[in-house]
């Protein structure tokens, strides 16, 4: 039988709306002495949140959604990127082992 939410646990569920209250989004740091502007990471964030300004790439200022995955980290070859802050959630998550980044899979 599956699990159903309450009306209750619904409305506590986290909103990306209520940025602070229930979700604290990931965050990284690149480092521009580094970057050869590869324009890997950029290819590789699902999120979006990492841009090519001129010939480095940066973090978007506007609106970092970052989801800390590790795939930019994982994917640069001049290891200029650190994963600073870890997406947390305050509600209904359980958190997996947070190993090494590794390459993408390949089908």
């Amino acid at each position: 039988m599956p699990e159903h939410l309450t009306r209750k646990d619904r409305r506590r569920v986290e909103s990306f709306r209520k940025l602070g209250e229930d979700l604290t989004l990931g965050a990284i740091t690149i480092d521009p002495e580094t970057c050869s502007g590869c324009k890997l990471c950029v290819a590789a964030c699902a999120a979006k949140a990492i841009e090519m300004v001129g010939k480095k790439a940066e973090v978007v200022k506007d609106w970092p959604f970052c989801m800390s995955c590790g795939d930019c980290v994982a994917v640069c070859l001049d290891g200029s990127i650190k994963v600073t802050r870890f997406i947390q959630f305050k509600r209904f998550f359980r958190y997996l082992d947070r190993g090494e980044p590794q390459w993408p899979r390949r089908f």
